[in-house]
């Protein structure tokens, strides 16, 4: 073998080695990156129900907050938490603050709070079945703004009404009834703006799609309404809803007492109230009212998308504890609405 091949020979067997070292290198880097993705993760996996506390900041995206709750532990995965917040249409709808969260928690428990926003600030509740009025008198008592303030609000062109129909001017049965808090920098509009962002926090887990009749949202929420009126129970929310469907289905008219006390202003009906012109007056008018006739809760929006399975078209009050009997014969109505009357129910 000449000089010359065994230089070339050397030279072969020095790159060898040194292209195994490197390989061998980028293995060890490997394993080592291996064994801090498996420690990161197990960190990432504290128990559950571990206390959290998280600050979202304005502006932030449901990417950078997923981010943030998978390292504490909250949820497990940044991608999904994006993915449901887009298909619930949430991920332009989460409030900046801190929020006191768990690990372990459901994407969509995370989302509705995050939706939600803090509870902090000077607290008010609205019950389920209020009106825009009485909702005005409930925050006006805050002493944070004036009736005028808020009334002035109500009509401001700056508010975002995803479910209000072209033409309608009213916010009746779109202020999400829940408690809220009214921070120092609130305005008028923002916490209006809040209860207008809560409805389509409660709207976005459930598949409005599949309302009876093929109603809008909107139409749902008119039902809704009617069903938080007169329901007293629970158990006979979805049942009343069943009874509203089955009149529309058959062109009768409602018949709905709570659309003429909307239509009144007042509870306690008189012969001649059920003659009132108004267009709320489901008495005289067929089919739904013009709007809502008040704030429904989740409960009455979920009796209205999901109605019992029954042919139900008449209700009394039955008991002291607000049941109502059901039935579709007019006769029975009248038996159901004598004995009633006996027992000073109505």
């Amino acid at each position: 073998m000449s000089r010359a091949e065994r230089r070339l020979r050397v030279r072969r067997r020095r790159r060898g080695v040194l292209v195994m070292g490197l390989l061998l290198l980028l293995a060890g880097a490997g394993v080592f990156q291996a064994l801090q993705w498996s420690a990161a993760r197990e960190k990432k996996a504290p128990p559950p129900g571990q206390p959290v506390t998280i600050t979202v900041a304005s502006g932030q995206s449901s990417v950078a907050i997923g981010r943030a709750l998978r390292d504490a532990g909250v949820v497990d995965s940044v991608n999904r938490f994006r993915d449901v917040a887009q298909e619930r249409g949430l991920d332009s709808l989460l409030k900046p603050g801190t929020y006191k969260l768990e690990t372990g928690m459901g994407i969509d428990a995370v989302l509705d709070i995050l939706a939600r926003g803090p509870r902090t600030g000077v607290p008010f509740t609205i019950p389920e079945g209020y009106t825009v009025a009485q909702i005005v008198d409930t925050i006006a008592a805050t002493r944070q703004f004036t009736r005028a303030e808020l009334q002035q609000a109500l009509k401001s062109k700056d508010l975002i009404v995803p479910r209000r129909p072209k033409g309608v001017t009213s916010l009746e049965g779109l202020l999400f009834p829940d408690t809220y808090g009214i921070e120092p920098d609130d305005t008028a509009i923002g916490v209006i703006q809040k209860m207008l962002d809560q409805l389509e926090v409660v709207l976005s887990r459930y598949q409005l799609s599949t309302a009876p009749q093929k109603l809008s949202p909107y139409q749902l929420l008119t039902v809704a309404s009617m069903v938080e009126r007169e329901a007293k129970v629970e158990a006979d929310r979805p049942k009343i809803a069943a009874v509203i469907y089955n009149r529309l289905a058959a062109g009768r008219k409602l018949e709905v007492d709570a659309t003429v006390q909307y239509a009144v202003g007042h509870a306690s009906l008189a012969a001649q109230d059920l003659g009132s012109p108004s267009p709320y007056n489901t008495y005289l008018h067929t089919g739904l009212p013009p709007t809502p006739i008040a704030a429904p809760g989740e409960a009455a929006i979920r009796a209205a998308l999901q109605p019992a399975d029954g042919d139900w078209t008449y209700y009394v009050l039955a008991s002291k504890d607000g049941a109502h009997a059901f039935t579709n014969s007019y006769q029975q109505f009248l038996r159901l609405k004598a004995q009633a009357r006996a027992k000073g129910l109505l």
